[in-house]
C-alpha cells in the first residue's frame, strides 16, 4: 500500500472507531440517533466507497466530512457537544473539538499530498486556459 494511501486510511480508522462505537449505543442503549447522526452514517458509508473507488476523490472528501462534523452539519459521536470562546462580544461558531483534532491530525498527515493536488489542479488549468488561446 502506498504511503499516501495510509496517511488517509489513517483518519478514516478512527472516524470509523467511533461511527461503530456510536452506533453500538444507539442500537443498544437509550440513545437515540439525531438527523446528524444519520447524515454522518450516510456520509461515512460513501467515503469508504470513494477510498476503494478513488483516492484523490476520496483524500477531498475526508476533509469536507471532518469539517462539516466540526461545525455540527454531521455527528461520529454518540453525543453531540460543542465548544465556543468568547472573545470581547464576539464568539467563535460552536465546533465539536474532537471532529477538529481528526481534522488537525488529517491536515497534518496529508499537507503534502494535498498542496500536491492543488498544484496539479492549478497546472492543468493554467494549461487549459493556454490552450485556448
Amino acid at each position: 500500500m502506498k504511503k499516501q494511501r495510509i496517511q488517509i486510511l489513517t483518519p478514516i480508522i478512527v472516524i470509523a472507531c467511533f461511527m461503530i462505537y456510536t452506533w453500538y449505543n444507539i442500537l443498544f442503549t437509550e440513545y437515540g440517533a439525531t438527523w446528524r447522526h444519520y447524515i454522518g452514517l450516510v456520509f461515512f458509508l460513501l467515503l469508504v466507497f470513494l477510498f476503494f473507488k478513488n483516492y484523490i476523490k476520496a483524500m477531498v472528501a475526508t476533509g469536507i466530512f471532518l469539517l462539516l462534523a466540526t461545525f455540527n452539519a454531521l455527528a461520529i459521536t454518540v453525543a453531540i457537544t460543542t465548544s465556543s470562546v468568547a472573545f470581547l462580544s464576539m464568539s467563535t461558531p460552536p465546533v465539536q473539538l474532537l471532529s477538529l483534532g481528526i481534522f488537525i491530525i488529517y491536515f497534518i498527515l496529508n499537507m503534502d499530498s494535498l498542496i500536491e493536488m492543488y498544484l496539479d489542479y492549478k497546472e492543468a488549468k493554467d494549461l487549459k486556459n493556454k490552450n485556448s488561446n
